[in-house]
């Protein structure tokens, strides 16, 4: 791949007021969705980007997400009535939250591919994380909901398409075979379908590889929250599938009969996208 010039991503300031609003969010809101995937053929400026992870000669600068304080008073302070086995009610969230900064070692060389410019505001405004579909419960989640649900933290390498890897991401999320559990599939489910904001972007996993114990919704690396460029607030992770088939900027789970094409087997990319046996390795998959 031949070398291109470093594009950066200017840094947004989110006031403390706005995030802790927005994190503190109960009601449900409909919105459109948008998943990204590793490849594509376009970069683009603008925080944060949409799309999904580019080469090293292509990364830009991540952009703060999140604050500690805000984020911690939000997770204690949210108010939410639900069934036993619901989203979680009130707790004290243990998670040692700070701005996702990408300044973790482990975002060295890590870049992002950009399709859509995405609006920020609109994020903060309205992201409430919805599982429906062909469920027994339907669900939704503010994200201090989803901070108090338990919690998985493990080491796994992310390889892309394009050839390249990061070796050895410490993910902090929730393992997707949880979420299941809450909503309950119908006898009829067989996929995991994966949508982001905008409704350009679809991805889907068959339920079998959604349950593999390492499969999860990520929220943050290395006890920090993601950077918007990386998929914050929230992004599917399967360590021994290709990044294309980890979204980014989930809003939406829906359980289905059948598989969804994503935007980037549309484009010729591998439906399963299995990663190559000789890029894993034991105990990182």
């Amino acid at each position: 791949m031949s070398a291109k010039k470093t594009r950066a991503i200017s840094p947004v300031t989110i006031e403390r007021r706005t995030w802790m609003e927005w994190v503190g969010r109960v009601g449900v809101i409909s919105l459109s969705q948008y998943l990204l995937g590793c490849g594509g053929d376009a970069a683009t400026d603008g925080p944060p980007a949409v799309g999904g992870d580019a080469g090293p000669q292509e990364a830009g600068v991540p952009v703060p997400d999140a604050g500690h304080d805000a984020m911690a008073e939000a997770a204690q302070d949210a108010v939410v009535e639900a069934a036993p086995d619901g989203p979680p009610g009130p707790c004290e969230t243990s998670f040692p939250f700070k701005p996702g900064q990408g300044d973790h070692g482990v975002f060295d060389g890590w870049g992002e591919r950009t399709v859509d410019p995405q609006d920020l505001a609109s994020i903060l405004d309205s992201w409430v994380l919805t599982v429906d579909g062909l469920v027994v419960q339907p669900m939704t989640f503010t994200f201090a909901q989803l901070l108090c649900l338990p919690r998985q933290d493990q080491v796994t390498d992310f390889h892309c398409v394009e050839g390249w890897s990061i070796l050895d991401v410490p993910w902090n999320g929730v393992r997707l075979a949880e979420i299941l559990e809450r909503v309950t599939p119908t006898a009829s489910a067989t996929h995991m379908v994966f949508r982001s904001l905008g409704g350009k972007y679809d991805e889907s996993v068959p339920l079998a590889v959604a349950r593999e114990p390492k499969s999860i919704l990520a929220y943050g690396i290395a006890g920090s929250s993601l950077p918007l460029a990386n998929g914050f607030p929230a992004r599917a992770i399967f360590p021994r599938l290709l990044g294309y088939k980890s979204p980014k900027y989930v809003t939406r789970i829906e359980l289905t009969d059948h598989p969804v094409i994503g935007f980037w087997s549309n484009y010729g990319y591998p439906y399963e996208g299995e990663v190559p046996p000789d890029r894993l390795r034991d105990g990182k998959y």
